[in-house]
């Protein structure tokens, strides 16, 4: 099955925005287990990885909404 290039930019940005979700996650996971886990790792440590991860995904929800916004000026 041949998907045209317009399909097949689609499916690459979503795949792209759900492997950047499954990434964000694991970094989310792993400070989480390093605190329950190492007592070495303490929240010192971990409040810069979970601010990253928070501007990680604010940027994320930026692009999101920017994209509702596009798609409704669209249909407008």
């Amino acid at each position: 099955m041949i998907m045209d290039n317009k399909k097949e930019q689609l499916l690459t940005h979503e795949l792209n925005r759900k492997l950047y979700f499954a990434e964000i996650q694991e970094k989310l996971v792993k400070v989480t287990y390093s605190l329950k886990a190492d007592s070495v790792y303490t929240i010192d440590h971990a409040i810069p990885e979970l601010i990253k991860i928070i501007d990680l995904l604010e940027l994320e929800q930026r692009a999101i909404m920017l994209e509702i916004k596009g798609i409704a000026e669209l249909s407008d």
